[in-house]
């Protein structure tokens, strides 16, 4: 089998995630409720590192408008080209977020439908790297899978794609682990199954 990265490489930027997923720029209701209880924690000049950021839509786009420094970093060139497009005000890299070095730190990090894309045993370390990039009490926002799967590989949005998660509790007790305080938690429902996080640098 290919190794998982190019499978989610090759799967972004072969399919087509903005026909299926985002053809517009509107939050649901569970992002809008994560999104208004991150953004009270941060402050308006907040910078934002977006892990896995796709084509900037809707997340960074929202946060643009609410006047925050966006940096986003994909493994698919075609999202990062369709980020900058989508969101030019921001600021986008084209490479792996668990193993690319960055030399500052942000107040705020976020990462939805992406560290699933990695094998969970290196979870663990990404979590850790997470924490070094924050400023103190620095806040994430993320989602994870909600179910127990080392590694799942299916066709989804017209190509091949690769999933490795750990359970819910699991999942939460590496976040608490990696030096983080979880403030709210929720199972989002409304259209796929993931587990939404947001918590606080201790």
């Amino acid at each position: 089998m290919k190794d998982m990265r190019k499978i989610v490489q090759e799967g972004y930027d072969k399919g087509d995630y903005q026909q299926f997923y985002r053809t517009d720029d509107s939050l649901n209701s569970c992002e809008k409720r994560f999104m208004k209880k991150f953004t009270e924690l941060i402050s308006k000049n907040a910078k934002v590192l977006d892990l896995g950021s796709g084509i900037g839509l809707p997340y960074d786009k929202h946060l643009v408008k609410e006047g925050y420094s966006i940096t986003g970093i994909d493994i698919s060139q075609k999202h990062v080209d369709t980020a900058k497009e989508n969101v030019p005000q921001a600021k986008y890299i084209k490479g792996d977020f668990s193993t690319l070095k960055f030399n500052e730190k942000f107040n705020a990090i976020i990462s939805f439908y992406a560290i699933f894309h990695i094998p969970r045993e290196e979870h663990k370390a990404l979590f850790e790297k997470i924490n070094s990039l924050l400023t103190n009490k620095g806040v994430i926002l993320i989602t994870m899978g909600a179910d127990d799967m080392k590694l799942a590989v299916d066709d989804f949005v017209g190509s091949k794609m690769a999933w490795s998660s750990y359970s819910i509790e699991e999942n939460k007790r590496l976040v608490e682990k990696a030096g983080f305080k979880i403030l709210y938690f929720e199972e989002e429902k409304e259209k796929e199954h993931h587990l939404w996080i947001l918590a606080q640098k201790v």
